[in-house]
């Protein structure tokens, strides 16, 4: 390449995420990425990157988090130095901790100024080291192709997660002159190199399978980053075992076949699939961490179980992490599975009894119970009702994003979730404030989708500039809050806690939500009576307008939540 080819860090960096296929960049500007947006302004110019400008920073990364997920492909946001690293770091956090393939860019400080205390210095990768697979600081824009591709590799390989890159602003304005601009084409999308297991591990885990008398399959995310719903409800009906999932595992196998027992564990909990699973003889855990959360605090099964633990995971960390394992396979959730069920096919199995008989009479009075909720008029409005207007109203393929809080228990334990990644909610780490930015990603990864997010006014306090965004793109998605003027999963567990008494936890009841969400552009419905609340939803989804409904809620102290205990 001659000097005529010669190009800028910035140049440089937009041109690999272009040979990546990269089409959204989420971010927001500062002075140290100066030449990193000349590039990309070009590049827009051209139609080949959009640079979507998120209110902040942590924002941006929520957004690629959603984007990613949605899209089965690495997302990218970017963010200045200083503070901008900062706040991005909490929403890089969370995609690394939930498996998820996010590369984020921080312009940064020149080198050439290091340790002279240059306004907004920072140690960027000690500061992300922590909280993502990887942190690069790239020393010479030369570099950047090589550097790169690595990150996208990190990201997308093994068990996924979140990259950082730091590009000091006089690195990111050097020219230079790479040896080549290509792309890894297998790291374009995710999982990248899957890999199978060992087929002596197979072997080992398919004989106990067949011998179990009661097994039960429980699913995390990583089945469906793997998108190994196919093979797991195929191998499920080979043995006639029930699959409960964890939160993030929603979508392993679709929620309304006949062996689905929806989310296990402590959070959105369906109480049968609890019981099945404490009566099972074996468990077999695909793609899942076997955490806090999905197990009651090792209480389900406890540690000393004398259930039989099989472990399928990318990750041979998580294998014998918090169980005794009896057989482990280390591999890709879908090909490990497909190697499984024809490990099991070739032995035959006698047919097992309905599995889900012993707990009949329990599901039909948990369905039940959700149905009287949800047709009760009382106000405030319970949670059921909402969640019952979805799965009525929701075409096929919609993509609905949930907040921590009171969205989280509500949406898991009773929104039932197709095969594929349909609803998504942040576990790794809670955060507050992910569902109004997550819709961006979402609707931008999938535009034909109808996608609704589902937030509590402690979230909109957190994220409702992110409004502006979205009337800015209008983007036809709508937004429902859960108004009940308090944290209410920190009040209720303070009182259960504290004879009683809660502090810290009330806002003002007054707030105006649908008014301020009409401020920044979008429709903005306020719903206090239980009988508005579906034709509000209706008109929303059909108006093609980007659109917040404001619901007036029961609070988790009127209405607890389907959660088995609130310490985790």
């Amino acid at each position: 390449m001659g000097d005529a080819m010669r190009l800028s860090g910035g140049q440089l960096v937009v041109e690999m995420l272009k040979s990546y296929g990269v089409r959204h960049v989420f971010g927001v500007p500062g002075d140290t990425g100066l030449a990193l947006y000349d590039a990309l302004d070009k590049a827009q110019a051209q139609g080949e990157i959009c640079h979507v400008l998120a209110r902040d920073e942590r924002s941006a990364a929520y957004m690629a988090d959603v984007y990613a997920r949605v899209s089965f492909r690495p997302a990218v946001c970017e963010g200045p130095s200083g503070a901008g690293a900062t706040y991005l770091a909490s929403g890089l956090a969370e995609a690394h901790a939930s498996s998820i393939p996010v590369i984020a860019l921080t312009s940064d400080t020149p080198l050439s100024l290091e340790d002279r205390n240059v306004l907004t210095a920072l140690d960027q990768p000690a500061l992300f080291k922590p909280i993502t697979k990887w942190a690069a600081l790239v020393k010479d824009a030369g570099r950047v192709p090589d550097v790169l591709r690595q990150a996208f590799r990190v990201a997308t390989s093994g068990r996924p997660g979140a990259v950082q890159v730091s590009l000091p602003m006089d690195v990111l304005s050097m020219e230079a002159s790479p040896a080549s601009l290509h792309a890894e084409v297998a790291c374009r999308s995710y999982p990248a190199y899957p890999t199978r297991p060992d087929p002596a591990a197979v072997e080992v885990a398919a004989d106990l399978l067949v011998q179990a008398r009661r097994p039960v399959i429980v699913a995390g995310g990583g089945a469906v980053t793997a998108g190994a719903w196919g093979e797991l409800t195929a191998l499920a009906e080979a043995l006639g075992s029930p699959v409960g999932t964890s939160i993030c595992g929603k979508g392993a196998i679709a929620e309304d076949h006949a062996l689905s027992i929806g989310v296990v564990g402590s959070n959105g909990r369906r109480p049968y699939a609890n019981a099945l699973l404490a009566q099972a003889d074996l468990i077999l855990y695909v793609g899942c961490k076997t955490d806090s959360v999905t197990t009651v605090g090792w209480t389900l099964p406890a540690p000393d179980t004398g259930q039989t633990i099989l472990h399928l995971d990318v990750d041979p960390v998580e294998i014998g992490r918090n169980y005794r394992t009896a057989a482990g396979l280390v591999g890709d959730a879908r090909l490990g599975l497909a190697d499984l069920l024809a490990a099991v096919r070739a032995r035959g199995s006698a047919p097992r009894p309905d599995p889900l008989a012993p707990v009949a009479g329990e599901i039909e009075a948990f369905w039940q119970e959700f149905e009287a909720k949800a047709e009760a008029a009382s106000v405030p409005i319970k949670p059921q009702r909402v969640i019952r207007a979805l799965s009525r109203l929701l075409p096929a393929g919609s993509i609905v994003v949930a907040d921590a809080g009171t969205p989280t228990p509500f949406t898991a334990a009773y929104l039932r979730s197709a095969a594929g990644r349909h609803v998504i909610i942040p576990r790794g780490y809670g955060g507050l404030g992910y569902a109004i930015p997550g819709v961006v990603g979402a609707k931008l990864a999938r535009p034909e989708a109808t996608v609704v997010g589902l937030t509590g006014d402690g979230s909109f306090g957190m994220s409702a500039g992110e409004l502006e965004t979205v009337a800015r793109l209008g983007l036809p998605v709508t937004i429902v809050q859960f108004n009940n003027a308090c944290f209410g999963w920190i009040k209720i567990s303070q009182q259960l806690l504290y004879e009683g008494r809660s502090f810290g936890v009330d806002f003002s009841a007054g707030t105006d939500h649908a008014a301020i969400a009409r401020g920044f552009g979008l429709r903005g419905v306020r719903v206090e009576a239980a009988s508005e609340v579906e034709p509000a939803l209706q008109e929303a989804l059909a108006s093609g307008r980007p659109t917040f409904i404001d619901v007036v809620s029961a609070c988790e102290t009127e209405e607890l939540p389907p959660v088995e205990k609130f310490q985790q």
